[in-house]
């Protein structure tokens, strides 16, 4: 719209059209320059004032709040619009030039300070208030959108130049750091990130995630001991190394507490052996064989995660959150195998990596068993998704249906976090003959001692509850304790 004293338009994209003198374009005022014919083009709501010669682009940001004003203000009414835009005046000093006598004082200068005001870039009569309102509101929906996007470029443009600063004031420290008058080498293995060995122990000195501090933090044996954030560089360096000399002359922890707990483990067995032999709740492994075994084709699999996302620690290790798994159907289809044919069951949640196979079809024989489990194994495409990374590892065999024991044929493993060695078969059934015995004996300290949980784990009651389950279903305990166990169970059972 243009008048003979203002006129408005709005772009929803910037225009390209190269200024012509000779060729004016409709609604363009006969006024205009390259400059103020470029102004035009722009992208958003445009306004001019013919009379006094002025144009000016608003973005969306600018033309919402010039709605706002409009729509809850009157005095446009009468003294007419006034287009604003923020902004700042930085002032300071130019240097007289010339030199300056030794014996002339230097001139008195007035600091002025900053200000940021907002400033009137067009005026506008009031009879532009109802056009101008008109407009933006027809457009109001793409000037929010462009509005949004603006911030969005703002907020990443000061972001970037932060972090542009931040890393230049980083650099430039550690490039006048003196690393010949320290105790220790540091080297750096990535931008940002020093690292430091002293005997077992480890010194760590990057910048922390938001790129504002230095974060300094000493390990032992892959476990973060002791972090401290600073300001300086140097001072996270002097933390270090002070801390460094302090934690190795403490005692080192044990390398793995993984065998010391099989060992406690053994040990606990071993006593709980010991105890119940003497009691007349032993049951002897002998009496637990059944009359006959049949078998099951079983393949185990621990799964890689088909999305996750990452974290940075404040000593600057990148670990995995957030991890997602394949479900069952996915799986069955990943290595090609038919789930009419076979269980899919993940024990420890849907999200979870571990998952169990077995086939739906008992065996009679152990050799048809094992002749299928390899036959399953080399139709499958498991070894090709283990070589392609979807599979972190899998073994496979066949497993007795009633007695629960597992024989291995074969595996994909992992070097660095490899499948446990199997027990023999014997020690599987002292496993099951202990269990059902301290199941006879309702000893729940026994119990919990057996299957290594927690109070925090599991209750005193739930074991409780299991230990008559187990006696209510067991082919080897008496009757009467049999129907004891039924009878609790009806009166203290809760709904699982």
């Amino acid at each position: 719209m243009n008048t003979d004293s203002w006129g408005i338009r709005f772009n929803q994209y910037p225009l390209h059209r190269r200024f012509s003198k000779v060729e004016k374009l409709p609604d363009c005022p006969d006024w205009f320059e390259e400059r103020q014919f470029n102004t035009w083009q722009e992208e958003g709501l445009i306004v001019w004032n013919n009379i006094d010669k002025k144009i000016e682009s608003l973005n969306g940001s600018y033309t919402l709040r010039l709605l706002s004003q409009l729509e809850s203000q009157d005095n446009w009414k009468t003294e007419g619009i006034s287009v604003t835009k923020l902004l700042s005046e930085f002032s300071f000093e130019i240097p007289p030039r010339g030199r300056r006598k030794k014996t002339e004082q230097k001139p008195a200068t007035e600091s002025k300070d900053s200000k940021t005001y907002y400033k009137e870039m067009v005026h506008l009569p009031p009879e532009a208030g109802p056009d101008l309102i008109e407009l933006i509101n027809e457009n109001k929906a793409i000037i929010t959108n462009m509005a949004e996007r603006d911030e969005k470029q703002f907020n990443d443009s000061m972001h970037q130049l932060i972090e542009s600063v931040l890393e230049f004031s980083r650099k430039e420290e550690v490039e006048k750091f003196d690393f010949n008058s320290i105790q220790f080498q540091w080297l750096s293995s990535t931008p940002n990130r020093w690292i430091c060995q002293h005997l077992k122990v480890e010194g760590r000195v990057c910048v922390d995630e938001m790129k504002q501090f230095w974060c300094a933090c000493i390990k032992r044996q892959q476990k973060t001991e002791k972090s401290e954030y600073f300001q300086e560089f140097s001072s996270a360096i002097e933390w270090v190394e002070a801390e460094l000399i302090k934690l190795a002359d403490e005692p080192e922890l044990p390398e793995s507490s993984i065998l010391r707990d099989e060992e406690r483990r053994k040990a606990i067995l071993a006593r709980l052996k010991q105890k119940l032999r003497k009691s007349q709740f032993w049951i002897d492994p002998s009496i637990m064989e059944p009359s006959r075994i049949s078998y099951k084709v079983f393949i185990e699999i621990e799964a890689a995660p088909t999305s996750f996302e990452t974290i940075t620690t404040r000593c600057g290790d990148t670990i995995r959150v957030n991890e997602r798994f394949p479900r069952q159907s996915k799986l069955a289809m990943f290595i090609n195998l038919d789930r009419d044919q076979f269980n899919f069951e993940q024990p420890l949640g849907d999200n979870s990596d571990w998952h169990l196979i077995t086939s739906l079809t008992s065996f009679y024989q152990e050799n048809s068993a094992a002749e299928q489990s390899q036959k399953i194994w080399n139709q499958s495409r498991i070894t090709q998704q283990f070589k392609e990374k979807n599979l972190r590892r899998a073994r496979y065999g066949h497993q007795e249906v009633e007695t629960g024991f597992d024989i291995y044929l074969g595996a994909c493993d992992n070097q660095d976090n490899p499948w446990w060695i199997p027990g023999t078969r014997d020690e599987h059934m002292e496993q099951l003959a202990l269990r059902e015995s301290i199941c006879y004996s309702l000893n729940v300290h026994d119990f919990r001692d057996f299957l290594g949980l927690s109070t925090e784990r599991i209750t005193d009651e739930s074991l409780l509850e299991t230990m008559h389950e187990t006696r209510a279903r067991s082919k080897h305990i008496p009757e009467a304790i049999k129907v004891e166990s039924r009878i609790w169970l009806a009166q203290n059972a809760s709904n699982k």
